[in-house]
Formats: C-alpha cells, sequence, structure tokens
C-alpha cells in the first residue's frame, strides 16, 4: 500500500499545481478584463459627459466587476491552493492525468476505483499494488504546462498598448479628465464648448487703402456651418473655404476696424485690424533736356518714367506725393540717391544718363521704408557710328578717272567726308582730299577719282573714304569704307596697254570680216535658191529665219567690236603727227557702224517670210546682199585702215622707247660705282630685248598689210646696241667699271641715233606715201570722168534707137564693156581706200550703187525693157558724177596737204 500512498500524493501535488496555473491565467486575465474595462469607462465618460447619477453607477458599477473579477480569477484559486475549499477530486485529477499520459489513459483511475471497493481481498490488493508500481515512474505535475498561459499574455498587453498609444498621440488628457470625473462621481462637471475660434493671419495689420483677407480656423469637436464676424455694428457672414476654415474679405481698409467672430452661441474675444498710413505718389513728371547736337527740341513726359533717350540726356524727375517723408532713387547697378525734398509734398530729381537704366522710385514714411517701388527703364540710344556704303566701277577701269558713288547717314547727322589715300609701299604718309556733302541724316555723293588731287605716274594707290558724325558727346565718331586699289600708270604703260587692246580688237574685227564674207554668201545662195523655186516651203521660210538670226548676231558683234576699237583709239594720247590720221579713222570707224545697223531690213525680211511673198522677198534679200556686200568693204577697209595705224603707232611707241632708254643707259653710265650695278644693267638689257622683239613683231604685222609701209629695218643697229649692252652686263659683273662705262655710253649714244633716224624715216615715210596717194587718186578720176562721158553718149544711143535697130546689140556689148571698165575704176579706188583713211564711206556707197544700175541696166536690156534700162543708165551717171566729185574734193585735200602739191606747186591741177 505504501506505492498507492505515493501515489496519491503525486496527485495532491498535481491538483496544487494545477491551481497555481489557474492563479497565473487569473492574474492575466485579470488585468486584460480589468483594464480594458477601466479604459472603455474612461471613454464612456469622456464622450458622454454623464451626471452625477451616471457617473455614481458607472463608478460602482465599475468597482462591482472589478471585484467580480478578482474573487473569480484570483481568489478563488489561492483558496483551492491552500485547501480551503475543496476543489478537484482525485478521480477528476486522474482524468485528466490519463488524458495527458497516453501510456496511464484509464489505469490510474481504475487503480482508484479498486480502493474505493469495501471488500478488500488479497487479489484487489496485489492489483492496485501492481498498478502502483507501474505509475510510479510517471511524473503526474507534468500534466499541468504552465506555457500555455502565454496566449493569455497578449490579452493582458492589448490595454497598455491602447494607453501607450494614447500617451504618443498626447491626448492622455482623455484618460486623466475622465478618471478624475468619475472618481468624484458626485461633482457637477460642465462639458467645454465644442470648438474654439483660431486666427490664422500673422498680423491684424493692413496698409491704408488695401485689402485685407482675415483667416479663422475652427478647433474643437465640433465644427459649426456658418460663422458670423460683427463690426461696425452690423454682421456679415464668412466665406468658407474648406473644412473648418472661414475667411472674410475686407476691401480697402481706410482706418482701424475691431471685429468679434461668432457661431452656433459661441462668442470670440474682440480683436482689431489695425490701419497703416501709406506713402503715395499723385504725380509724375520728367523733364528730358537732349543734348543739343541731336537738334531735338525739350520734352515732357507725364505719369510715367520710361522713356527713349539719345546718349547724354539730362532728366529731371518731378514729384507730388502725400504723406510721403522720403523718396530713393534705386538704379540697378549704382547706389541709390534721394530726391531732394523742395516743398512738404514736392521731391525732384535730376541725372545726365549715358548707358540704359533700369531703376525704381520708392516712396517712404515712419511707418514703412520703400513702401511703394515703381520700376522704370530708361533706354539710352547711342549715337551710332555712321554708316557708309560705297559703290564704284575701280574693278572694270583700267586707266582713267574712277567713278565712285555713296550714301551717307548717320542717325543725327553726318559732320564731314574725305577720301584718304596714300602709297601702297609707303603707308604712313597719308593724304587727304575733302568731299563737299550735305550735312543731313542721309546724303549721297559722286566723286570722280582723282578730281581735285594730283598723282604720281607708276604708282600704287590704296584708298578709301571716312565719314565723321557730329556726335557732341562721345566726340565726333568715323566710319572707312572699303579699301579701293589704284594703279596710277605712266604713259608708257598706257599707250602700251591701249596697242595691245588695239591688237585684240583687230585680231576681233579679222574674223568678223570672214564671218561677214561667209554669212552674205548663204544669203546670196539663199536668194539663187527661191528664185528658182515656184514658191516658199516651210523649209525655205524656218531657212530664212536662222539666217536672219545669224545677221542680227553678225550685227551685233560689229556694233561691240567697233564701240571698243572707237573706245580704243578715243583714249590713246593724240601725238602731232597722228592726230589728223586719228580723228579720220574715228569718222571712218562712226560710218562703217552706222552702215552696219540695218534693223529695218532685216524687220521687213522677218515680216516677209511669214507672209511668203516671193517677189518682195527676192527683192529685200537682193537689197541685202547689196547692203552686206557694202558692209563687207567698209569692214575690211576699217581693218586694214586700222592696221595701219596700229603699226604706225607701235613704229612711233618703239622710237619712243629706243629715245627713253637710250637716256637711261646714258644716266647710269654717269652714276657713281654703287649705283652703276650689274643689276640696273641686267634691266635696261631686258628692256631693250622686249624692244627688239617689238620690233620684229612690227615686221611681221607690217606684211600681212595688203600693202605693206617701207618700213625701217635697222637690223644693224639694232644688233650693234645688243652687243654693246650685253658687252656692259658681262664687264659690270667682272668690276671693270671704266670698261662698262665706255659700252654703255657707245650702247645709249646709237639708241638715241637710231631713234632719230627712226623719226626721220617715219616722216619721209608719211610723205611719200601722200604723193602715191594723190598720184593714184588722180588716176582714178580721170578715168572716172572718161568712163562718166562715154556712159552718157551710150545712153544718148539707147534714146535714139529701139530694140529692132541694128546697132542695138553692138550698144548692149558696149555697155558691158563700161561696166568691166568700171571694174577696174573699183578695184584701183578699193586698193586705194584700203591705205588713204581720208576716204568717206559715202565714195563707197556711190560705188555700190553705180555697180548695183549697171546690172539692172544690163538685165533690163537683155530682157528687151529698154524704158528701164535707160532710166538704170541716167542712175549709173548720177552715181558716177557724184563720186568723181567726192573724188575730186578729196584730191584736193590732199594735195593742200601734201608739202609737195602745195598751194601753186605741184605735177598738175585737180580735174574739175
Amino acid at each position: 500500500m505504501n506505492d498507492f500512498n505515493r501515489i496519491q500524493e503525486k496527485l495532491q501535488e498535481f491538483i496544487k499545481k494545477y491551481y497555481f496555473n489557474e492563479l497565473i491565467k487569473g492574474l492575466l486575465l485579470f488585468f486584460a478584463i480589468g483594464l480594458l474595462y477601466f479604459i472603455f469607462t474612461l471613454f464612456v465618460e469622456y464622450f458622454l459627459w454623464l451626471k452625477p447619477v451616471g457617473r455614481s453607477l458607472l463608478f460602482w458599477l465599475f468597482v462591482s466587476i472589478e471585484v467580480a473579477l478578482f474573487v473569480g480569477y484570483i481568489v478563488f484559486p489561492i483558496i483551492k491552493i491552500f485547501g480551503l475549499k475543496r476543489g478537484l477530486t482525485e478521480v477528476e485529477a486522474s482524468k485528466i492525468i490519463g488524458n495527458h499520459f497516453p501510456e496511464v489513459k484509464d489505469k490510474l483511475l481504475n487503480m482508484l476505483q479498486l480502493s474505493e471497493i469495501s471488500q478488500n481481498s488479497e487479489l484487489v490488493e496485489a492489483s492496485i499494488s501492481q498498478k502502483s508500481k507501474e505509475l510510479q515512474p510517471i511524473p503526474f505535475k507534468r500534466a499541468v504546462d504552465f506555457t500555455k498561459n502565454k496566449r493569455y499574455l497578449k490579452f493582458a498587453i492589448f490595454p497598455f498598448v491602447i494607453w501607450l498609444f494614447i500617451f504618443i498621440t498626447g491626448n492622455i488628457s482623455i484618460l486623466t479628465d475622465s478618471f478624475s470625473r468619475v472618481v468624484n462621481y458626485s461633482q457637477v462637471y460642465l462639458p467645454p464648448a465644442p470648438f474654439t475660434f483660431s486666427i490664422l493671419n500673422d498680423s491684424l495689420s493692413v496698409v491704408e487703402g488695401e485689402p485685407f483677407r482675415l483667416q479663422i480656423e475652427i478647433i474643437g469637436t465640433a465644427v459649426p456651418e456658418n460663422v458670423k464676424i460683427n463690426f461696425l455694428n452690423e454682421s456679415y457672414y464668412l466665406e468658407n473655404s474648406a473644412l473648418g476654415k472661414f475667411e472674410y474679405n475686407f476691401s480697402k481698409v481706410q482706418k482701424s476696424i475691431k471685429f468679434i467672430l461668432e457661431a452656433n452661441g459661441v462668442t470670440s474675444d474682440v480683436y482689431q485690424i489695425s490701419s497703416i498710413e501709406t506713402p503715395v505718389i499723385n504725380h509724375l513728371k520728367m523733364v528730358l533736356e537732349y543734348p543739343i547736337y541731336t537738334g531735338k527740341l525739350h520734352e515732357v513726359i507725364q505719369n510715367t518714367g520710361n522713356a527713349n533717350v539719345p546718349q547724354g540726356t539730362n532728366i529731371t524727375w518731378q514729384i507730388e506725393t502725400k504723406k510721403t517723408d522720403a523718396i530713393s532713387f534705386v538704379p540697378d547697378v549704382e547706389s541709390a540717391a534721394y530726391f531732394k525734398k523742395n516743398s512738404k509734398d514736392y521731391f525732384i530729381f535730376s541725372k545726365q544718363v549715358f548707358n540704359s537704366l533700369n531703376y525704381k522710385i520708392s516712396t517712404s514714411n515712419q511707418q514703412l521704408y520703400n513702401y511703394e517701388s515703381l520700376n522704370f527703364v530708361i533706354q539710352v540710344i547711342p549715337d551710332e557710328y555712321p554708316q557708309i556704303i560705297v559703290n564704284s566701277d575701280i574693278d572694270s577701269v583700267s586707266r582713267g578717272p574712277v567713278q565712285f558713288v555713296g550714301q551717307l547717314s548717320d542717325d543725327y547727322g553726318v559732320n564731314k567726308l574725305q577720301m584718304v589715300y596714300y602709297d601702297k609701299i609707303n603707308k604712313k604718309e597719308f593724304k587727304s582730299h575733302l568731299i563737299d556733302v550735305v550735312k543731313s541724316s542721309i546724303s549721297d555723293f559722286y566723286y570722280v577719282f582723282p578730281e581735285g588731287i594730283s598723282l604720281e605716274e607708276g604708282v600704287d594707290y590704296e584708298l578709301y573714304f571716312e565719314v565723321f558724325d557730329n556726335d557732341a558727346v562721345n566726340g565726333s565718331k568715323s566710319s572707312k569704307s572699303r579699301l579701293f586699289s589704284y594703279y596710277k600708270k605712266t604713259e608708257e604703260e598706257i599707250t602700251a596697254e591701249l596697242l595691245i587692246e588695239q591688237k585684240e580688237t583687230i585680231e576681233e574685227l579679222s574674223k568678223l570680216v570672214e564671218k561677214s564674207k561667209n554669212s552674205n554668201q548663204q544669203i546670196r545662195k539663199f536668194k539663187d535658191e527661191i528664185q528658182k523655186n515656184a514658191d516658199i516651203n516651210w523649209n525655205d521660210t524656218k531657212k530664212l529665219e536662222e539666217l536672219l538670226k545669224r545677221q542680227s548676231q553678225y550685227q551685233e558683234m560689229v556694233q561691240k567690236q567697233s564701240n571698243q576699237l572707237l573706245k580704243n583709239l578715243r583714249a590713246q594720247t593724240e601725238q602731232k603727227e597722228s592726230k589728223e590720221t586719228k580723228e579720220e579713222l574715228l569718222k571712218r570707224i562712226e560710218e562703217t557702224k552706222n552702215l552696219a545697223e540695218q534693223e529695218k531690213l532685216l524687220e521687213e525680211l522677218k515680216a516677209l517670210s511669214k507672209k511668203i511673198e516671193k517677189d518682195d522677198l527676192v527683192d529685200k534679200l537682193k537689197e541685202m546682199v547689196k547692203k552686206n556686200q557694202r558692209n563687207e568693204q567698209s569692214l575690211e577697209r576699217i581693218l586694214e585702215l586700222t592696221k595701219r595705224f596700229y603699226v604706225e603707232q607701235k613704229l612711233n611707241q618703239i622710237r619712243e622707247n629706243l629715245e627713253i632708254l637710250g637716256k637711261k643707259e646714258e644716266k647710269l653710265s654717269n652714276e657713281n660705282p654703287a649705283e652703276n650695278t650689274s643689276k640696273n644693267q641686267e634691266e635696261i638689257n631686258k628692256e631693250f630685248d622686249a624692244i627688239k622683239n617689238d620690233a620684229n613683231e612690227l615686221q611681221k604685222q607690217n606684211k600681212d598689210l595688203k600693202r605693206p609701209m617701207k618700213l625701217p629695218e635697222n637690223k644693224e643697229e639694232m644688233n650693234d646696241i645688243n652687243n654693246d649692252l650685253n658687252k656692259a652686263l658681262q664687264e659690270l659683273k667682272e668690276q671693270q667699271a671704266g670698261s662698262a662705262k665706255k659700252s654703255q655710253k657707245s650702247a645709249a649714244k646709237t639708241m638715241l641715233q637710231l631713234s632719230k633716224s627712226m623719226e626721220q624715216a617715219i616722216m619721209k615715210m608719211e610723205g611719200e606715201s601722200i604723193d602715191e596717194n594723190i598720184d593714184d587718186l588722180r588716176k582714178i578720176v580721170d578715168n572716172l570722168i572718161i568712163f562718166s562721158f562715154e556712159q552718157e553718149d551710150l545712153l544718148d544711143r539707147f534714146s535714139s534707137a529701139n530694140i529692132d535697130h541694128a546697132e542695138y546689140p553692138n550698144n548692149l556689148k558696149k555697155q558691158q564693156v563700161l561696166k568691166e571698165y568700171f571694174n577696174y575704176i573699183d578695184d584701183s579706188l578699193y586698193v586705194l581706200a584700203l591705205r588713204l583713211v581720208n576716204m568717206s564711206t559715202m565714195i563707197q556707197k556711190e560705188v555700190s550703187d553705180t555697180h548695183y544700175f549697171l546690172d539692172e541696166a544690163l538685165l533690163n536690156f537683155t530682157d528687151d525693157r529698154a524704158d528701164l534700162g535707160i532710166a538704170n543708165q541716167q542712175f549709173v551717171i548720177t552715181a558716177a558724177n557724184n563720186l568723181a566729185n567726192s573724188l575730186s574734193d578729196l584730191l584736193e585735200r590732199l594735195m593742200n596737204a601734201s608739202p609737195s602739191f602745195g598751194a601753186g606747186k605741184g605735177k598738175g591741177e585737180a580735174p574739175s
């Protein structure tokens, strides 16, 4: 039985531990439920603000519940632990242990039941003893698990979390105030107002005359629907701007205002909006005094501080104010300045402006400093640099005067214009020339350079135009034009250049002569073709259009080259020997230009080609062929005459260059050894080589003439000069100054002698040429008179005999003989015209008319149209007589001009 007793002791230990566990669970639940109910009680009072009766009930109910929880969860477990009250029975304990330990199951319960049997037999006791031994090792106290109470711990922590949250959020007064009212349940407590008024404005001060917006916020548990403001014995509702926020706008507060807020019976304290007096600008005026040089009158600007003014303008600000003690002038880049106070409300300030200015005008009084700041801009218009634009034909002019056309402009007027020029080599020596201009804002000028100044020949100049303005503030400013270059050519360089241009023009004219022949041949061929055809077809019309187009192009080319030749000849320096020849050549070129103009005939041919009238077209083509032949002859003649004139001019240039070079060589021979160097001698040798080449080239050009002139060749003299020059150069290189001077003097002397002999040869050649021309012209006039008499005699024969007369065929043969005879006269006259510049193109016209009427007379007589043939003969006689008269006048002029045929002297008299 000892084992059974020990089992019973273990059961009692288990029961004590069981109720100790119940005590722990009770403590946790007591604190959890008790604290939660405590917080609940305080919240009820906080939100309901119960009266004393309610709070008494709430207090005693709280005490009762807390006592009940304490007794149930703490007192009862303690009593059962100490056995003051019966707790679990051994049977109930065995069931709990059997459920916890699977190996015990019902063994402990069966053993207890066996022990309660009244008749203990040995078998029962043996069974109890056996079961006791089996249960002895099992620890019954482990059936109680204290760790299961952890689940109640969270309920105990939850009230502390609530308290901590309230504490952290700063609302601990919810608990403290409610607790105080619950404990003092018999005392009467009035609930507070549900809200208060809070002014959100930083300040209740406003500048006089400005609006003020009052902003309030409702602080409390309740938010009224409307809030009223009471001031000046009147009430107004505020505007609801957001939840719990209201606003009211005071427009233009002129003086201080007291007000009270009211809502749902809740009234605020008395508040006051204070009004601050403001400084005010009533009137602003600016007096603008412009610089005198601008020519602008003084100006007054009202009620604004903005202005656009010239640089250097003096500005005076005049301001009328109210309630203002000071006005400051605050520029953006300078320190502030103050207006001068002339009277109580009148201020003044002056400043001369040279640069654009952003500034403020600020007003102040004792209460407000720089209260009103007005921003303004003074835009200063600087006196710009004058503008100059210059255009010139200097790039297209190789010699002679140059035209400059320019435009000047300045914002307040141009002061002066000058042209500055200087030698490129010596740029420090500037020279200027004033040009008269109108002193206005915009003006034009025209200047012909180098009018009014003298330039040195052979100097390369640079020049520009400089304009000055009338800026009195910064000083007169100037602007320059672009740089121009001008080379003042020497007379020799100009002559050489003109001769080169003349040579190029002659070459172009030579090409034109060939084109003229080809064009006329095509027109003649086309005329013959359409004469054979019965009608003019479309192909003929197109071919004619092409021919006319070429003819028009040819005419333009003739005009262009003729103008170029005229320009070239006019630019040449007039020499006494060639002045008359040049003038006559200019006349001939002008006459050739006029002959070449056939616009009217071309237009008529174009019109006829469209009408397709064969007869009229053939007549016009005949007229064109005739005119083209005359033009062709005129052009060939001008070409030949120009070539001859070129040869004469070139020969004279070579003579002059020889004379100049001879003097230069003579001067070099007299220089000291420092100047008489091989380098200078080499330059002279090169110049002579150029003269020698020009002389050789001139001989070739003379041979190209249809009738070459008798030019002096002077090969021997040229070789002597060349040898002396080369010898002098070699001796200078070998530093044999004495021998070199002898060679130099010899070369110089030979060059001067050769120049003189060439001058004499030219004069002799011109005299012989005049005499030869007079002789040839007299023969032509004699033959022409014979032709005229015989043609007149033949006219009488045709007039007295009809076509059936036996002499008619003989007369026709005689007319053919006269035609051939006139061809001989024409050939002689053409050869003479190629070298006689005095012969007018009108003479050529008479020759052409004679040919034309001779051909027409033969054609009409052959076709038995004797009346028309006789009329043609009359025209032939008229043209021949006119030609004879013109040639006789020319012969007389030549004889008067010739030294050999002076007045009363000569080989014979000119025929009348």
